[in-house]
């Protein structure tokens, strides 16, 4: 018993197998994107990006020209090794000129905040201690 295929109209096979390609091309790409964003949610990045952005954010709006701010960054260095961050100094950024400050603790990837306040940060440090990482920077008037 021979049984055999014969296809009458090759376009419509070729037709049939290329939109059979590009549906399986969309679905990796659909599926990757889920797999990133489930695992920045898993080890917590973005969600701790967001805290101390917001927690920043508002310290700089309620402060005064000539404050000193301090703050324990402990659990964001440690997502941003985890996360093969480069350099610390990466991790938190503050943008004078659009009064942003942004928080990276995975690669490619930072969330900023403004703030209203009309002040400028000046000389942001982290300082690194075993027991607790820390962020200091001062609050000062913006140059007129």
């Amino acid at each position: 018993m021979n049984i055999s295929l014969k296809i009458k109209n090759k376009k419509a096979a070729e037709n049939v197998i290329s939109s059979t390609v590009i549906y399986l091309l969309i679905a990796m790409v659909f599926f990757a994107g889920m797999m990133l964003f489930l695992w920045n949610q898993m080890n917590g990045a973005s969600v701790w990006e967001r805290y101390y952005s917001e927690e920043i954010t508002k310290l700089i709006n309620i402060a005064k020209p000539g404050d000193q701010i301090t703050i324990d960054i402990q659990k964001a260095t440690q997502i941003a090794k985890k996360n093969n961050v480069q350099t610390f100094s990466e991790i938190f950024s503050f943008d004078n000129s659009q009064n942003k400050v942004c928080v990276k603790l995975s690669p490619g990837k930072k969330t900023c905040y403004s703030y209203f306040n009309d002040v400028i940060i000046l000389s942001p440090d982290i300082k690194l201690i075993p027991e607790n990482n820390i962020l200091t920077f001062t609050i000062s008037e913006p140059k007129k």
